[in-house]
């Protein structure tokens, strides 16, 4: 009914879209084997992926009806109820079920995991060996402090680049940078001094998705068969590097080249991000570090979108060299991270019988050699 009342509805809408990316991506990666989590967070990947080219398709159809926005809206909302009908189905995870003392309810869960993967049960009587709650402090005590500092600035440096690209690129458009062509008709401001979009920039953001895919299934294989470091090393100084040569502006259709490589080195770099991260913390505090990281990097996303657009009425290579300035932090950043998680086993849970540990992701009990 009011402008501040749709405000309050968007933050709201905002909260739950930033906690529930976070806790999806948690719960995969806390559900799913060890060899598959990477292929995991890509299917998650492209669900994003599609999401997106949905809510362009949709706004492409109606925004220019009486009432657009509305049954924009009301579209949108579609998918979310099919949401809330499935998660009464979904399983708690084990792992937040044993550290909570609720063991009896975890077996339960795995007894169910094991019959609809077909699959024997793990034998052993699962005891907890930590219970604390994650608290904000945890995320920045020993032995995580540097960890946590590292994949927090991954997630500012990440999320900057990846929501200022897609601003950047329609006003190198816009500004004849590098000779480029505006190939699609840009937002205008109707009779009654609001900004609307045009057709062709929805197909446009549809491209913009679709080219994160690439670099999503490329970071993907990567990680999972190379290794989650030495993949963000390939992403962020390949990223550095593309987004370096935009300044050398040779020609248009290098300039191209360079952008479309920035889109796929970014998408790569976001994707190993939301692979590694929920690896790295024990379960006990995993999603509180992915919620405030998630969160602080959001910082990172608005001063992208903020700084490109203010800067690009100034001169478009003032917003380049700040995704210079952010690669720079970021490839400082990635030569002090010394962990590897590929194979992790995210193991919180050991068995009453002899030193035997269960990998209740294969399924299968191996012992020490004590």
């Amino acid at each position: 009914p009011t402008y501040y009342f749709f405000l309050v509805c968007r933050a709201i809408v905002g909260f739950t879209i930033g906690g529930n990316y976070g806790c999806s991506i948690v719960y995969s990666q806390e559900v799913m084997p060890s060899t598959r989590r990477s292929w995991t967070m890509f299917i998650l990947a492209l669900y994003w992926t599609a999401g997106s080219i949905y809510e362009c398709v949709v706004a492409f159809f109606v925004m220019d009806l009486e009432h657009g926005w509305r049954i924009q809206i009301l579209l949108t909302a579609l998918p979310v109820a099919i949401v809330l009908v499935f998660m009464h189905f979904m399983d708690e995870s084990p792992r937040f079920l044993v550290i909570n003392n609720r063991k009896e309810e975890a077996v339960v869960v795995i007894e169910r995991i094991c019959a609809q993967n077909g699959v024997p049960v793990p034998k052993g009587d699962i005891y907890v060996e930590d219970t604390r709650s994650g608290e904000y402090t945890d995320i920045w005590a020993r032995p995580h402090t540097c960890g946590s500092i590292q994949i927090t600035i991954h997630f500012v440096c990440n999320m900057f680049l990846v929501f200022g690209i897609s601003m950047l690129i329609p006003d190198m458009m816009t500004y004849d940078y590098c000779d480029m062509e505006l190939w699609f008709d840009s937002t205008f401001v109707d009779r009654s001094g609001c900004l609307v979009y045009t057709k062709s920039e929805y197909l446009f953001l549809i491209i913009i998705a679709v080219m994160y895919m690439p670099g999503q299934l490329g970071a993907t294989f990567t990680a999972e068969n190379i290794g989650r470091r030495w993949t963000f090393v390939v992403a962020i100084y390949a990223g550095a590097a593309s987004t370096v040569l935009l300044l050398f502006c040779l020609n248009s259709y290098l300039t191209y080249v360079e952008l479309f490589a920035c889109v796929i080195f970014y998408a790569a770099y976001n994707e190993v991000l939301w692979i590694y991260a929920p690896e790295y913390y024990a379960t006990y505090m995993r999603a509180t570090a992915i919620g405030v990281q998630n969160g602080i990097g959001k910082l990172g996303a608005a001063a992208g979108t903020f700084l490109t657009t203010y800067l690009d009425e100034y001169d478009v290579t003032y917003s380049i060299y700040c995704f210079v300035f952010v690669e720079v932090v970021a490839c400082v950043t990635v030569v002090f991270m010394q962990r590897e998680t590929r194979g992790a086993l995210l193991q919180d849970s050991r068995v009453n019988e002899g030193s035997a540990i269960v990998d209740q992701e294969q399924g299968q009990a191996s012992y020490s050699a004590e």
